[in-house]
């Protein structure tokens, strides 16, 4: 059959349309249940991002409570400010009168140690020939001879009294004004090291008037035994005045510096008064200014032994004499047992390029160390 009736044509139609209403009502069904499933998936990502959040924010808070809170003082009083000032003060002094109380018994112990080695060197001496050093010529290089041989030499008249008599003025009104003989805190700027300190003082003196007068004179009278003895390019590395009062002990037999083959520093000691044999004169040992001397010394302990038996001369010198030694020449000062202070103006002079081992504590005040040579005193 080629075509159907018209009747059969409608009803073709009819179920075609019905077919694609009911495709229709399946599209949009589906389209529902999309919609519906979208919905729930969003309100699961709402439910996860508030877990989430939750679990954040116990997080921070199990951290925040385990982080130990800022240190925050307490309040302060006026009270508690003193009381901790009071012990601050407190502390400083107890530690401040302890240090001092440790140093006086060291110092003691130093000093009951160099009795004990003067009582020994004392008794090793006491068979010893004792006589008063004689005065050479300055002139012709006898004095610079008997430096070179015996380590010490004598030379009178090197300056004058009223030189000396200023100068003995000066060094009392020093030691006056920096309290010497009442404190024993003394400033190291004015005051040297020396041995058996009770009533001695090592007073640095300063350069003024009295000091240049008392020093120019000096060279100038001993101008050829220094120039050839130590020569005019020495350095003065010492200036200063040796004090001994009345009741001042014996100091122990020493050198000034320890051995070296080649003599370095070469010290002047200047009477201010006249120096007798009980006012504590300067004890010398003549040839102890060799290898041979400090060994005996040495092997002696420094109490005893051949070197200590030398025949020695005693410094019973008037004012404005001087004595002039190498420093590698065992000496002394003996003990004050008159009623008189005795005073030596000293100063030193350092060969060029010698070694010197106290170097850096020499008596000399800090600005005049490395200042002026004995061609500068001369000039």
């Amino acid at each position: 059959m080629r075509a159907g009736t018209p009747s059969t044509r409608v009803a073709v139609a009819r179920a075609r349309g019905a077919t694609a209403r009911s495709r229709s009502r399946r599209v949009v069904a589906r389209g529902v249940v999309a919609r519906e499933s979208t919905t729930r998936a969003l309100a699961r990502g709402v439910v996860l991002a508030h877990q989430t959040l939750f679990a954040l924010g116990a997080q921070d808070a199990v951290a925040v409570a385990a982080t130990p809170a800022a240190y925050a003082p307490s309040p302060y009083a006026a009270e508690d400010g003193l009381a901790q000032l009071f012990v601050c003060v407190f502390v400083l002094v107890v530690g401040g009168v302890g240090m001092k109380v440790s140093l006086e018994g060291e110092t003691e112990a130093r000093e009951a140690a160099l009795a004990d080695k003067v009582r020994a060197q004392t008794k090793a001496m006491s068979e010893a020939t004792s006589t008063t050093m004689e005065a050479v010529g300055e002139e012709g290089g006898e004095a610079r001879g008997a430096v070179e041989a015996r380590g010490v030499v004598r030379v009178n008249d090197v300056l004058s009294e009223e030189a000396s008599a200023e100068m003995s003025r000066y060094v009392d009104e020093t030691l006056r004004a920096n309290d010497a003989g009442t404190t024993r805190d003394l400033s190291m700027e004015t005051f040297g090291n020396v041995y058996c300190k009770k009533n001695r003082w090592d007073l640095k003196l300063a350069y003024d008037a009295p000091v240049r007068r008392a020093l120019g004179e000096c060279v100038r009278s001993m101008r050829e035994v220094l120039t050839t003895t130590c020569g005019e390019d020495a350095e003065l590395v010492e200036l200063a005045a040796l004090v001994s009062d009345p009741g001042s002990t014996r100091q122990p037999v020493h050198p000034d510096t320890a051995y070296r083959r080649d003599p370095s520093v070469f010290t002047c000691f200047v009477a201010l008064q006249d120096v007798e044999r009980d006012m504590g004169p300067t004890l010398f040992i003549p040839g102890t200014n060799n290898a041979q001397a400090h060994v005996e010394f040495r092997e002696g302990r420094e109490r005893g032994g051949p070197v200590l038996q030398r025949p020695y001369e005693l410094g019973v010198i008037s004012r404005g004499d001087a004595t002039l030694f190498d420093s590698r020449t065992l000496h002394c000062g003996t003990e004050n047992e008159s009623a008189r202070r005795r005073v030596l103006f000293y100063f030193s002079f350092q060969r060029s390029q010698s070694e010197n081992p106290n170097a850096a504590i020499s008596t000399i005040r800090t600005e005049l160390r490395g200042k002026y040579t004995l061609a500068d005193l001369l000039a």
